[in-house]
């Protein structure tokens, strides 16, 4: 979520010859940086070498062969970096402490780990198949009738499924041998799905608010993942087009004078959408998809109210069509068609810092990044100055670029259409001024969380609200 969330343990540590007290999230930020400039060196890549059109090709291996695979090529092998970075860090972090061998590997109950292993393994390759079925199955996505829009996805998923029968098994192995942790088992999906399945089988076991927790946060999974999936894929071949243009088309436009003002307001605009955006969900997928001990980013608890959901949802496909007041507000993009080239470019570059802002609370959760869900307190950077600077950018930025359209329109036809679309502006803001406040109750029910909402007074806009 773009709030400040509680740590998943609690841990701290006193620096050095210092008083300052570091907490495990500190410098969560490294893999977000890490992850977006991935984003971007990918998107020059594969303008340089027209991936998108020839496929991915690495020292004559070829990867991909299409365009889809060439995205989600980009999409996990930014990921990747994000993940690699996060684990340096931890181990450097915790240093010897952040392995720890199974006991019953210390005991040499071998056959005893590979069982408690394997049942392991086979509950997850149980509920990925679920997965799959829920997804093949449910008619807002449109497998059976071949709908576009997710396609993506259900491609994304094939490459999962065969990804986890072939490696899952290792990885599991690996982790529960030298990653340790009976905090980290209380957080794991799979023991409350083998609670499920002794239920099934007539063992009465408790099942207890962890277990709860779990399957709150494999629903906000089931969620976001999808949709970071597709928005991705939507946003990152614009970014790679548009790097082609910053190094290619933009010159050769500005050196035969064939370049206006009202052009760069159009490509200021385009390049930090593109920008922002594939950045964001690139980020976002990273923190959606992987949840695991060796990043220290499980679900440490999830939005409990069904308030809490639903002023979160609604911002989201396919719940967006229920704000229909605010969709009656001008697209971003007719900000570009404002009168004078300089009150355009006013308002774009006041966009662009709102979004730059936006984009940077996303960076500065790294791998933990996830709505309605508490995976880490991040207490530095912006979120030292606000509890909220994501929601507070992305408003003001809306404002910026829809609001001085709606008053060009007002002044130049209906007032009525206008003060309508005024309206539907407010409600927007209202939904995430709502989701901050179900944010802050959810999250203060951990007392991390509370010590850090009294450190940062504010909300959105520092020393002032």
């Amino acid at each position: 979520m773009h709030s400040a969330v509680a740590t998943a343990d609690g841990r701290l540590s006193s620096a050095a010859g210092s008083s300052a007290r570091l907490w495990i999230t500190d410098r969560a930020w490294l893999s977000g940086v890490a992850g977006a400039l991935a984003v971007v060196l990918c998107a020059a890549w594969f303008n340089t070498y027209a991936v998108l059109e020839r496929g991915l090709n690495l020292g004559g291996w070829r990867v991909t062969d299409n365009r889809l695979d060439s995205i989600l090529a980009a999409l996990v092998f930014s990921a990747a970096v994000m993940l690699l970075v996060e684990v340096v860090r931890l181990r450097l972090w915790h240093g010897r402490q952040y392995f720890s061998i199974d006991p019953l590997l210390r005991r040499g109950d071998w056959l005893k780990f590979v069982l408690t292993a394997g049942l392991h393994y086979a509950v997850y390759v149980g509920m990925l198949g679920l997965v799959v079925f829920f997804f093949h199955s449910a008619g807002e996505y449109g497998f059976k009738r071949h709908a576009a829009y997710y396609q993506p996805w259900f491609h994304l998923l094939d490459i999962v499924w065969t990804a986890w029968l072939w490696g899952g098994l290792p990885y599991v192995l690996l982790t529960r041998a030298v990653k340790n942790d009976a905090e980290a088992d209380r957080l794991d999906l799979a023991q409350s799905a083998i609670k499920v399945l002794s239920r099934l089988v007539g063992t009465r076991k408790k099942f207890a608010d962890s277990d709860r927790k779990n399957g709150r946060a494999l629903l906000v999974k089931l969620f976001f993942t999808p949709l970071m999936t597709v928005f991705f894929v939507d946003q990152f071949p614009h970014l790679v087009s548009n790097i082609g243009y910053l190094f290619d088309g933009l010159p050769k436009a500005i050196a035969q004078n064939h370049y206006s003002h009202r052009q760069f307001n159009l490509d200021l605009f385009n390049m930090t959408v593109a920008l922002v955006f594939s950045i964001d969900v690139a980020l976002a997928w990273c923190g959606y998809m992987v949840s695991s001990r060796w990043m220290d980013n499980q679900t440490v608890s999830a939005e409990p109210t069904l308030r809490g959901w639903m002023v979160c949802l609604i911002c989201y496909p396919p719940f967006q069509m229920f704000l229909g007041l605010y969709y009656g507000a001008p697209g971003e993009r007719e900000v570009l068609n404002l009168g004078s080239p300089w009150i355009v470019s006013l308002f774009t570059v006041m966009m662009l810092a709102s979004y730059l802002v936006y984009v940077a609370a996303t960076t500065h959760f790294g791998v933990r990044f996830s709505n309605l869900t508490n995976r880490g307190i991040i207490r530095t950077g912006l979120y030292g100055l606000v509890r909220h600077p994501a929601y507070a950018a992305k408003n003001f930025a809306w404002w910026c670029v829809m609001f001085p359209v709606i008053v060009f329109r007002g002044f130049h036809g209906d007032w009525k259409i206008a003060l309508a679309q005024v309206l539907g502006l407010l409600l927007m803001t209202w939904i995430y001024y709502w989701r901050a406040l179900t944010e802050e109750q959810h999250l203060s029910l951990h007392e991390d969380y509370r010590n850090y909402r009294q450190q940062v007074r504010y909300r959105f806009v520092p020393g002032v609200w």
